[in-house]
């Protein structure tokens, strides 16, 4: 559990490569993708990472509950005041330039915030209509910002840039479904465990079972229903702008992949693709967007 949201920040560096600093150092499943844009949308995208990877942290901390809350709705001020145009601190200086150039509607992020307060007190969900609603603001709220970044030609690609982030989500939520149970959240909806009768204390005590597996794979077809649908998404961007979302849509699958392929032994072992695979993954993908 992380002790504070976010490193030193650098008096000597601009708003913007700060932004670029954090993204480097953080985005581990990003940043190959995001290297793919042109330089001034590259650092567009920075900005948004940066933004959310702040939310995230603070609700990650091991600070008391009302600090968190605290310091999310200071970011939520902050987040106004750049709408009103005053910018505080290097993040937000670099975040209104994005917002002014590319015309990001602020209710995006203020969906994030809400995502992110979400995890402050909510610790099951019910069903899967209620872990959508999360998925949609952590998620597919950073993709339909992304998107007014990279350019679109047709209001239909919304609805793919949102079910792109709710595959990456739901991809996320399978890896760290043993730490997030660690931590006291099950993200997989109660009506799954008990479709599957599947017991996470059992699994943490015992291993993994056939159960599990079976819950494991029913989770990933939702996600994999969800990546055909974002997939969609690439024929309403440029070639060029078409290949970050294309990178992290390769990314994440293959990601789904390898966990899959291990019969879902994720439990004990965090599961991770190397340097060489993500950046291979990005370019198969980008290359196969083009050929559409």
């Amino acid at each position: 559990m992380k002790s504070q949201p976010e490193g030193v920040i650098r008096e000597d560096e601009s708003p913007q490569n700060y932004c670029k600093r954090i993204t480097k150092e953080r985005a581990k499943n990003f940043y190959w993708a995001i290297l793919t844009l042109p330089k001034d949308k590259r650092t567009a995208v920075y900005t948004i990472y940066t933004f959310a990877r702040r939310c995230d942290d603070i609700a990650d901390s091991s600070w008391e509950l009302s600090k968190k809350q605290e310091s999310l709705e200071r970011e939520r001020k902050k987040l106004k005041s750049l709408y009103n145009g005053e910018r505080l601190g290097k993040l937000y200086k670099a975040l209104g330039d994005t917002v002014e150039k590319y015309d990001i509607p602020r209710t995006y992020f203020e969906q994030l915030i809400r995502g992110v307060e979400m995890d402050l007190t909510k610790t099951r969900y019910s069903t899967f209509k209620d872990l959508k609603v999360y998925c949609f603001r952590v998620a597919s709220v950073v993709g339909l910002a992304l998107i007014e970044i990279f350019g679109y030609d047709d209001y239909k690609a919304k609805k793919h840039a949102i079910d792109l982030g709710l595959g990456m989500q739901l991809t996320n939520i399978i890896r760290d479904v043993a730490e997030d149970y660690n931590r006291g959240r099950i993200y997989v909806p109660e009506e799954d465990l008990k479709k599957f009768h599947c017991d996470f204390s059992e699994i943490n005590a015992n291993g993994a079972n056939n159960q599990f597996k079976e819950l494991m794979d029913y989770e990933a077809a939702r996600a994999r229903g969800f990546f055909r649908s974002g997939k969609k998404l690439f024929a309403y961007l440029s070639p060029r702008n078409r290949a970050c979302p294309a990178g992290l849509y390769g990314v994440y699958n293959k990601l789904l992949d390898k966990m899959e392929a291990s019969g879902w032994q994720i439990w004990n072992q965090r599961t991770r693709l190397n340097t060489v695979r993500k950046v291979c993954a990005v370019l198969e993908q980008w290359l196969i967007s083009l050929s559409r």
